[in-house]
């Protein structure tokens, strides 16, 4: 996916590079929103589809899945439900003949899911994420085309927010780190000895410090307040007995305070040092963390779930990130125009958004800048 996900990026780098600047919560969203349409799905909608309509239809979708679940005329999840039939009718024909080739799958499996991914596996068969999203929803007895629409509708939500928030939050720490910046820049020069100017899979897989990068962000600032899951059996926690069935809910952001690794145990202050990006950015933000000695390394990075709940693009996310920050910082420094943006949210649950018109970002050209190619 490498190469397709490069030149959707390119596209939208080039594009700041011309303007001098870029709008990064916004420009996220947008990002996101191509990544996941163009890139993700598989879907192809040109010719056939007016994209900007589709485009919007999605982001009127994916405007109403945050708030209270009343539908009331002319509300933000009413609007979301209309244009969720209209994606819906409008994917339906265009992925008919996709449907239809993977239930004859299903079908000849005996709706055994394991044995489909066995066939897979053992057939050398590329597994897209939209089929591993058809094979979840036939898993649970969605077998219709309505379904498999609406398992690439799946699809567009959670890779649209995942790379939105994942972005932004990652470009919004750097983007006050002059010093970090200067350790990816280097670590960019050493890739391009070894491996050629060219970004390609090999060389995003040899990047270690732009890969602690990834985690120390979303470690600070987790694209996701976390997730509800339902005890299938009973569990005692500190002496109190949740019975099966009871709700839960887990707070990655939490989760990664209380890393044992890291908490000293202090309770004196609000908030741990370590994850005091406020007050201590320099002294937080520490890639380093995950370098070097495993067993120092944190332990809870819940950011993408856990276990069987294992979010299956947290990978593609990771490799997105990568990719364009080295699109970006191979030729530029990072700057907000606003220093204090961070500080000044207009929200920070479930994720964080910043005061309108606050996000501004310059792209400063480095004197001598590296190649993508």
């Amino acid at each position: 996916m490498v190469p397709s996900v490069r030149q959707i990026m390119q596209d939208h780098v080039q594009q700041w590079e011309r303007d001098g600047r870029v709008e990064i919560f916004e420009e996220a969203r947008l990002l996101g929103l191509d990544l996941a349409i163009f890139a993700i799905t598989g879907i192809d909608l040109e010719g056939k589809v007016d994209i900007e309509w589709f485009k919007e239809q999605v982001s009127i979708f994916l405007r109403g899945l945050y708030g209270l679940p009343i539908v009331l005329p002319g509300s933000e999840i009413a609007k979301a439900q209309a244009a969720k039939k209209r994606i819906l009718d409008t994917l339906m024909p265009l992925m008919k003949e996709r449907h239809d080739a993977f239930h004859a799958q299903w079908e000849a499996a005996g709706k055994d899911a394991d044995k489909i991914v066995s066939n897979m596996v053992e057939s050398g068969e590329r597994i897209s994420v939209t089929k591993a999203q058809m094979l979840g929803i036939h898993s649970t007895g969605g077998d219709t085309l309505r379904d498999s629409a609406l398992s690439a509708l799946q699809t567009v939500m959670a890779a649209g927010d995942t790379t939105r928030f994942a972005l932004f939050n990652t470009w919004a720490l750097l983007a006050q780190l002059p010093a970090i910046q200067d350790k990816v820049f280097e670590e960019q020069k050493k890739v391009i000895a070894e491996f050629g100017p060219e970004i390609d899979f090999r060389a995003l897989s040899n990047m270690p410090y732009l890969d602690a990068i990834f985690k120390e962000a979303l470690r600070i600032l987790p694209p996701t307040a976390g997730g509800f899951r339902k005890l299938t059996r009973d569990a005692t926690i500190s002496g109190v007995t949740l019975p099966a069935g009871t709700i839960v809910w887990y707070h990655a952001l939490l989760l990664q305070i209380l890393d044992p690794v890291l908490w000293d145990g202090d309770t004196s202050y609000d908030i741990p040092p370590y994850m005091d990006w406020k007050n201590n950015l320099e002294g937080a933000f520490q890639p380093e963390r995950w370098l070097g000695d495993e067993a120092k390394r944190p332990r809870s990075f819940y950011v993408f779930g856990w276990g069987s709940h294992l979010c299956v693009g947290m990978n593609l996310v990771q490799m997105e990130v990568k990719l364009l920050l080295t699109l970006v910082m191979r030729r530029f420094r990072l700057e907000l125009e606003v220093p204090d943006m961070m500080r000044r949210l207009a929200a920070q649950f479930p994720y964080v958004v910043p005061a309108k018109g606050t996000d501004g970002m310059r792209l400063v050209p480095r004197v001598q800048g590296l190649p993508w190619s």
